[in-house]
């Protein structure tokens, strides 16, 4: 009765090259791989025609889908050709680590009685805590970093590659991995991991379950770093006593896509890689001197309109190679060739480096999972959709451009926004062009991560439909101000979901009935413009927030007057941010009536004094703005502000609101010039120190543009307006010349000089 220890490192391509080699030499009788025993009853879809690495196993708590963890595979991960092996040669193949039952049951919180005593031991436990965490720090991280060191490499992960994945002669790899790990783990034992403890205890207890059963030849393929707890294997008491009285927690499994970016090593798996793409290529092409990848290379940077001629492939090659020879290396690595591409290509410069590693190093390849696999019923039905209306997940932005007249673009953009509402950002709006809001643009990205907020999402429905609605509803059941409420009726009108908004609706006309509140009726009101607006293009029925809108808006010109009156300029400058918002949605809604009643409320606050000067400026503003007011009515309410009763500061508030972001009226009106010039010139000098931050304020909100030709106004270099044209004599024309672009003139204006 044999047992073969194979310590791989996972997704390496000399080691599934081993394994693979292995498997078929030694014919074993049953397979254990590392990984979660809840799984094996997914591994047959391994064989389905269209599974496609790369693909992972995503392991989650039902009643907490959040709490999950993946198990990616590629086509080179030395355990994907064991499980491929085994259902090929229909040789058993089971995983042997602990159970993620019992994984997810470790990582809950500790009882409270529990933690209690841990912390009245805190004081005692931070020397032992200490030696722990200064003996093995780095080994959890790169435990081979320590021969790399010895070898004199400085990367572990690069000396494993050259010594293992590189190798030519792989006769008794697995027996030097053995007695290089066994080494590493007798200088640093690290016996204060429990959970690792655990999971060699659980490996060992399915290998000897293995023997009972009778099988006669047994491989086991699992991490380096296992295998020395593995080959010497202690009393089974001991294991047994280890793992007693292990909880559970109830796990689900499915297999999901995988992309090469999450793959790589600093996407924030701890066994990922650093170069997937390099490593697919040196799977596929184990004998290729580098001619192949430089041909990748030369493929990709010509399509981005690169010279690339075939003497820079066959220099970079020849350098590449070279620098492998003084190296000692038996062939070059990726290191030799992104160093040759940097010298030949490049010119010493690496910015290339970055488009070839995200293109070809990394790679952008995304796999594919049978729509036969088990999952909960809302990924089902998104991805039935997905596949309906061509959204198909792919690796990197794809750009979307939809024209909601179109039923089919219509359906694509109630899709993004219902998965959107549920927090799957799939699709983020660029922007909307076009006329009106009947063209949206998204980009797409899909993230393997989403398949974990769908099963999150999954409890509220079995359908998108179903989901969304009941997830809103819910939503809309926690939120108690009318803003708010509005904010999330605003982002639900585009996802279509009737129902969800009727019952909004109707909480939402309680909710303002019940608001004594002017600033949240005030906050309210562009919102629900904006869901009026956005509600004709959805073809949706808004009759009944229609009349509410209008309610709104009548009780706000009736109450922000008084809003304005003997407030602070603090409280000022947030009203007057809701006055531009309101003044901006009502110019959206475009209704006679509620334009005037909005009007009267402007005419109320610029009219009183008692007003604070920040709002009453931008008042008399918009009311000029709309010709409500002429020049002349300005010029009183400004010369109140400019007179010796009012403060200095009073007359600074009021030009900040008037001039509010705008400083071409300064430009374009000379009386108004003339005015604020003539008051900035007599304010004294300790009263000017004071508004200086004001003035300051008003012009900064200014275009570089304005505020040049506002300084070359204020020194008498500007263009002014009204300037009159000087006198031409006729002697200085020349007739004959002039008679001749007359011609032009008369063409251009359309007109005739007979």
């Amino acid at each position: 009765m044999a047992v073969h220890l194979l310590g791989i490192r996972h997704h390496g391509p000399g080691s599934a090259r081993n394994v693979a080699a292995y498997l078929e030499e030694l014919q074993p009788d049953i397979i254990l791989v590392e990984g979660p025993p809840e799984a094996e009853s997914l591994l047959e879809w391994v064989a389905h025609e269209e599974m496609k690495p790369p693909v992972a196993l995503l392991a989650y708590l039902p009643d907490t889908p959040q709490q999950a963890v993946f198990y990616p595979f590629a086509e080179f991960s030395p355990e994907w050709q064991a499980i491929q092996y085994g259902l090929r040669k229909e040789v058993p193949v089971k995983f042997c680590d602990l159970p993620l039952a019992n994984s997810f049951a470790l990582q809950k919180e500790p009882p409270a009685d529990e933690a209690t005593s841990t912390e009245d031991n805190t004081e005692g436990q931070k020397e032992e805590a200490s030696v722990a965490e200064g003996t093995f720090p780095e080994v959890a991280r790169d435990p081979f970093s320590y021969l790399a060191e010895a070898a004199g490499h400085s990367d572990g992960e690069k000396w494993w590659e050259r010594n293992f994945e590189s190798r030519k002669d792989n006769s008794e790899i697995f027996e030097a991995v053995q007695e290089a790990v066994t080494a590493l783990r007798e200088a640093f034992p690290n016996k204060d991991n429990q959970r690792e403890q655990l999971r060699e205890a659980w490996m060992r207890k399915v290998i000897r379950t293995a023997q009972r059963e009778k099988y006669e030849n047994i491989v086991v393929i699992c991490g380096a770093w296992h295998v020395p707890a593995l080959a010497d294997m202690p009393k089974q008491k001991e294991d047994n006593a280890l793992l007693k009285g292990l909880t559970k927690e109830k796990v689900q499994t499915t297999w999901i896509p995988w992309t090469y970016d999450r793959l790589a090593y600093q996407s924030g798996y701890g066994a990922g890689v650093l170069s997937p793409g390099w490593y697919e290529h040196l799977w596929k092409h184990p004998h290729d001197d580098g001619t192949l990848w430089m041909s990748k290379i030369a493929q990709l940077l010509r399509s981005k309109d690169m010279d690339t001629s075939v003497a820079h492939i066959i220099e970079t090659v020849r350098l590449a190679n070279s620098l492998a020879a003084l190296r000692n290396q038996s062939q070059a690595s990726l290191e030799e060739f992104n160093e040759a591409v940097t010298t030949v290509i490049g010119f010493g410069d690496d910015v290339l480096l970055q488009l070839i590693r995200e293109e070809l190093i990394v790679s952008n390849r995304l796999g594919e999972v049978p729509s036969e696999v088990p999952k909960v019923p809302l990924l089902i039905d998104v991805e039935r959709m997905q596949k309906s209306y061509r959204l198909k997940p792919t690796t990197g932005i794809k750009q979307l451009k939809l024209d909601l007249r179109k039923e089919n673009d219509l359906a694509k953009s109630i899709f993004l926004h219902r998965l959107n509402l549920l927090g799957i950002p799939y699709g983020l709006i660029s922007r909307n062009s076009g006329k009106g809001t009947f063209k949206e643009e998204w980009n797409l990205l899909w993230e393997p991560e989403f398949v974990v907020q769908l099963i999150e999402k999954g409890i509220w429905g079995n359908t998108l439909l179903e989901a969304t609605t009941k997830y809103l509803s819910h939503k809309a059941s926690e939120v108690q101000s009318a803003s708010e409420l509005i904010s999330l009726l605003e982002q639900s009108i585009p996802s279509d979901l009737p129902d969800s908004v009727g019952s909004m609706v109707r909480k939402l006309d309680s909710l303002a009935a019940t608001t004594t509140d002017i600033t949240e009726l005030m906050k309210s009101i562009p919102g629900l413009a904006n869901v009026l607006r956005y509600g004709s293009v959805r073809n949706t029925d808004f009759t009944a927030l229609k009349t509410m809108f209008d309610s709104i808006v009548t009780r706000v010109c009736i109450g922000v007057p008084m809003a304005c009156v003997n407030i602070d300029h603090d409280a000022a400058g947030k009203l007057l941010e809701f006055l531009e918002e309101i003044d901006h949605a009502l110019s959206l809604v475009q209704e006679e009536e509620l334009d005037e009643r909005w009007q009267s409320a402007l005419l109320k606050i610029q009219g009183s004094h008692q007003s604070n000067a920040l709002v009453a400026g931008y008042a008399t503003r918009l009311l000029m703005d709309k010709t409500v007011m002429e020049y002349p009515e300005v010029e009183k309410q400004l010369s109140y502000y400019l007179s010796v009763t009012n403060a200095p500061i009073e007359a600074a508030y009021w030009f900040e609101g008037f001039l509010r972001s705008s400083g071409t009226i300064l430009l374009l009106d000379d009386k108004l010039w003339e005015l604020m010039h003539n008051w900035v010139a007599s304010i004294p000098e300790d009263s000017f120190i004071e508004l200086l931050p004001v003035l300051r304020r008003t012009f900064a909100e200014f275009t570089p543009a304005e505020r040049t030709k506002i300084g070359a106004k204020a020194k008498g270099t500007g263009t002014r307006t009204n300037m009159p044209v000087a006198a031409t004599r006729d002697e200085d024309l020349n007739s004959g010349q002039a008679r001749k672009i007359l011609p032009v003139i008369e063409k251009l204006l359309g007109v005739s000089a007979e």
